[in-house]
């Protein structure tokens, strides 16, 4: 079957239209922008996924969707630009250049230890670097333009304003920069 008749059935055009707007959603998520019953919605997602129209991948908790194959570092950030404090994180770094751990924790009002895991699993993802300058903890975003490519191309794909807010501030500081 080719993927135009997969996509004949309105409820996984519908899927698969959302997938595309919305790439790493996860099936709650996906479950209730669509307002379709779970079971449902597993099922046309097993369908797609077995014949390569979607791709289906496990990240923690959370099993991701994708409409088409990305590349594997974007994967990883958007899994974790999905996750609230992730991304808040992440554009508190961008905006401020270099963050402090004690900026993070005022700003963001998170426990050390929640904010270490974060910040840990950012690391390791190489989406934010650690420089450790005297006894403190400094944050830099590893790859600007690469977060600010994914964010402008899937801006309406993320749910809260914080992203607008960000890519704004960040886009008049970086003109302002060079």
């Amino acid at each position: 079957m080719f993927k135009n008749e997969i996509l004949e059935n309105e409820n996984r055009r519908k899927i698969y239209t959302v997938i595309v707007s919305h790439p790493g959603i996860h099936l709650r998520e996906l479950q209730r922008v669509l307002d379709i019953p779970l079971t449902t919605l597993d099922y046309h997602l097993s369908y797609m996924s077995q014949r390569n129209v979607v791709l289906r991948e496990k990240n923690g908790a959370y099993m991701r969707y994708y409409a088409k194959p990305f590349d594997e570092n974007d994967k990883l950030l958007f899994s974790a630009l999905r996750q609230k404090r992730m991304r808040e994180i992440v554009f508190l770094v961008l905006l401020n250049q270099k963050a402090k751990v004690k900026l993070l924790v005022d700003k963001l009002n998170l426990p050390r230890s929640t904010l270490s895991f974060y910040l840990k699993y950012l690391v390791e993802h190489n989406i934010l670097e650690r420089e450790k300058i005297g006894y403190e903890n400094f944050y830099t975003v590893i790859d600007e333009d690469r977060i600010a490519k994914i964010l402008i191309t899937y801006r309406s794909s993320f749910i809260d304003k914080l992203v607008d807010k960000a890519l704004n501030t960040w886009l008049e500081t970086r003109f302002h920069r060079d």
